[in-house]
Protein backbone atom coordinates (compact mmCIF):
# COMPACT_ATOMS: atom_id res chain seq x y z
CA UNK A 1 0.00 0.00 0.00
CA UNK A 2 1.36 3.40 -0.93
CA UNK A 3 1.98 6.21 1.52
CA UNK A 4 -0.79 8.38 0.05
CA UNK A 5 -3.27 5.53 0.29
CA UNK A 6 -2.35 5.04 3.94
CA UNK A 7 -2.89 8.72 4.70
CA UNK A 8 -6.21 8.68 2.88
CA UNK A 9 -7.41 5.64 4.83
CA UNK A 10 -6.32 7.20 8.10
CA UNK A 11 -8.09 10.53 7.48
CA UNK A 12 -11.31 8.96 6.19
CA UNK A 13 -11.44 6.43 9.01
CA UNK A 14 -10.42 8.78 11.85
CA UNK A 15 -13.58 8.76 13.97
CA UNK A 16 -13.15 12.05 15.93
CA UNK A 17 -13.36 14.07 12.71
CA UNK A 18 -15.82 11.85 10.83
CA UNK A 19 -18.69 13.77 9.24
CA UNK A 20 -17.34 17.13 10.35
CA UNK A 21 -16.62 20.10 8.10
CA UNK A 22 -12.94 19.14 7.84
CA UNK A 23 -13.78 15.55 6.93
CA UNK A 24 -16.30 16.60 4.28
CA UNK A 25 -13.83 19.13 2.84
CA UNK A 26 -11.11 16.46 2.62
CA UNK A 27 -13.48 14.04 0.89
CA UNK A 28 -14.56 16.76 -1.53
CA UNK A 29 -11.03 17.75 -2.62
CA UNK A 30 -9.98 14.10 -2.96
CA UNK A 31 -13.10 12.96 -4.76
CA UNK A 32 -11.55 12.77 -8.21
CA UNK A 33 -8.58 10.59 -7.35
CA UNK A 34 -9.78 8.27 -4.59
CA UNK A 35 -12.48 5.80 -3.84
CA UNK A 36 -13.61 4.41 -0.53
CA UNK A 37 -12.09 1.02 -1.32
CA UNK A 38 -8.61 2.60 -1.72
CA UNK A 39 -8.13 1.90 -5.38
CA UNK A 40 -7.20 4.70 -7.73
CA UNK A 41 -9.74 5.38 -10.47
CA UNK A 42 -7.26 4.94 -13.29
CA UNK A 43 -6.68 1.34 -12.23
CA UNK A 44 -10.39 0.69 -12.75
CA UNK A 45 -10.11 2.03 -16.27
CA UNK A 46 -7.30 -0.33 -17.26
CA UNK A 47 -8.91 -3.34 -15.58
CA UNK A 48 -12.21 -2.71 -17.31
CA UNK A 49 -10.74 -2.48 -20.83
CA UNK A 50 -10.79 -6.23 -21.30
CA UNK A 51 -13.16 -6.98 -18.41
CA UNK A 52 -10.34 -8.87 -16.76
CA UNK A 53 -11.21 -7.69 -13.30
CA UNK A 54 -14.80 -8.87 -13.68
CA UNK A 55 -13.72 -12.28 -14.97
CA UNK A 56 -11.27 -12.78 -12.12
CA UNK A 57 -13.96 -12.16 -9.53
CA UNK A 58 -16.83 -13.91 -11.35
CA UNK A 59 -16.49 -17.27 -9.63
CA UNK A 60 -16.27 -15.61 -6.23
CA UNK A 61 -19.40 -13.52 -6.86
CA UNK A 62 -21.28 -16.52 -8.24
CA UNK A 63 -20.51 -18.59 -5.16
CA UNK A 64 -21.24 -15.67 -2.86
CA UNK A 65 -24.75 -15.36 -4.31
CA UNK A 66 -25.64 -19.04 -4.84
CA UNK A 67 -23.64 -20.57 -2.00
CA UNK A 68 -20.29 -22.30 -1.53
CA UNK A 69 -19.58 -25.05 -4.03
CA UNK A 70 -22.24 -23.91 -6.51
CA UNK A 71 -19.76 -23.13 -9.30
CA UNK A 72 -19.75 -24.51 -11.98
CA UNK A 73 -23.53 -24.51 -12.48
CA UNK A 74 -25.39 -27.82 -12.47
CA UNK A 75 -25.57 -29.97 -15.59
CA UNK A 76 -28.81 -31.54 -16.80
CA UNK A 77 -28.38 -35.26 -17.31
CA UNK A 78 -30.75 -36.91 -19.78
CA UNK A 79 -31.11 -40.64 -20.39
CA UNK A 80 -29.99 -42.04 -23.75
CA UNK A 81 -33.54 -42.74 -24.90
CA UNK A 82 -34.75 -39.24 -24.03
CA UNK A 83 -31.73 -37.71 -25.77
CA UNK A 84 -32.42 -39.72 -28.93
CA UNK A 85 -36.07 -38.58 -28.89
CA UNK A 86 -35.00 -34.94 -28.55
CA UNK A 87 -32.56 -35.25 -31.45
CA UNK A 88 -35.23 -36.88 -33.64
CA UNK A 89 -37.69 -34.07 -32.94
CA UNK A 90 -35.03 -31.46 -33.70
CA UNK A 91 -34.04 -33.14 -36.98
CA UNK A 92 -37.64 -33.53 -38.26
CA UNK A 93 -38.83 -30.75 -40.51
CA UNK A 94 -41.83 -28.87 -39.09
CA UNK A 95 -45.26 -30.15 -40.09
CA UNK A 96 -46.94 -28.44 -43.02
CA UNK A 97 -49.81 -26.27 -41.81
CA UNK A 98 -52.44 -25.10 -44.30
CA UNK A 99 -53.40 -22.00 -42.28
CA UNK A 100 -49.82 -20.76 -41.94
CA UNK A 101 -49.23 -21.30 -45.69
CA UNK A 102 -52.32 -19.17 -46.51
CA UNK A 103 -51.18 -16.37 -44.22
CA UNK A 104 -47.71 -16.35 -45.76
CA UNK A 105 -49.06 -16.11 -49.30
CA UNK A 106 -51.22 -13.04 -48.58
CA UNK A 107 -50.09 -9.62 -49.67
CA UNK A 108 -48.90 -7.27 -46.99
CA UNK A 109 -50.89 -4.04 -46.54
CA UNK A 110 -47.93 -1.96 -47.76
CA UNK A 111 -47.58 -4.07 -50.96
CA UNK A 112 -50.98 -2.99 -52.39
Amino acid sequence: MSFLTSINRWVIGYSPIKYTVLWNWYRLINHRGWRLDDRHLYYDFWYSLNHGWEHMTYVHNFEEFWGKGSYPPEKIIVSKGDYDNLVEKLNKPPQYCEKIARVLTRKAPWDV
